[in-house]
Formats: structure tokens, sequence, C-alpha cells
């Protein structure tokens, strides 16, 4: 299919005027020849869905936003999720003979869940301890394989966002 241009374009004029379809290119009259335009998106642009499928915002975000998708290709402006480490505990102290704790949020009495289960690195006594082999996370539910010596230090960190 070969392309038809208009025969008396004025300068800056487009064609086409409004592609509106994906994968079609834009050309634009400088007078002496057409020029392809590049593939770039205005907010708020007629002819935005010409380049690509996403329903782009109308307006600018503000600063320390980013652009977001809700899986629908719908875009909006939110605040960034900002990563931050969270410091451990559990519920009580270990006392040789329990296998199972609940994992708390620092300081509190908050039951903490990471997410994903293995987004948690676990130390006993200031040594690491290897996932799977030595323990297990389901929850806030922290279960060793062993039972932890009474009096053992416990601490874990986890990555979380937060806004």
């Amino acid at each position: 299919m070969a392309l038809v241009f208009p025969t008396a374009p004025t300068v800056g004029d487009l064609y086409p005027a409004d592609p509106g379809t994906a994968g079609v290119a834009q050309y634009k009259w400088d007078g002496a020849k057409w020029n392809s335009v590049l593939s770039t998106i205005s907010l708020g642009a007629t002819n935005q869905g010409a380049y690509n499928t996403y329903q782009w915002p109308v307006a600018d975000g503000a600063s320390k936003q980013q652009l977001t998708t809700d899986g629908a290709g719908n875009l909006s402006w939110e605040l960034a999720a900002v990563p931050s480490l969270q410091i451990l505990t559990v519920d009580r102290p270990f006392n040789g003979t329990d296998f199972a704790y609940t994992l708390w949020a620092y300081g509190t009495t908050t039951p903490f869940a990471p997410v994903p289960s293995d987004n948690i690195v676990v130390f006993l006594g200031g040594v690491p301890q290897i996932p799977g082999a030595a323990y297990t996370v389901l929850g806030s539910t922290i279960t060793f394989t062993e039972a932890p010596l009474a009096g053992t230090t416990f601490y874990a960190i986890s990555n979380v966002n937060v806004q």
C-alpha cells in the first residue's frame, strides 16, 4: 500500500493529521519535503494512541511522582515507592524447646510477614542462617529446623516498599 500525500500542503501540515492507530507513522511538511515525525507522546494530545495502546494522563505529574500503570494500560502519576529495610525480632525469647515464633517489626508487637516469604535475612547469635535449611517463613511465622538455644540472640532484616 503506497502513501498518497496531499498535493498542496502548507508548511507545518501533518499527514495523516491524526493517525490514531498503533504503528502508523506521521509526517510533517517543511515547505520542501515531508519529514517523519518522531514517535513521541504529548500528554493530552488527541493522537496519543497512534504509537502505543497506553491511556496516558492528560497533565504532567507533580514533583517526585512516577508514571504508574494499573496493568490494563491506564497510566497515572503516583508517589514513588521508596525501598526501606525493616528490622525484625521475634515475639518471645528463645527457650531451647520451641521451633516456631512470630516475627515482629522491631520495637513493636505488630506481626510482620515478609513479602515474598523469602525476602528476609536471619541471624542467630550474629551468624547468618541458610533459608530452607535453618528456617522457613509462612506469613509472620518463622519455624526453625532446630529449636534455637535458650538465650540466643535473634535479628532479621527484610526489604519493604514504603510510600
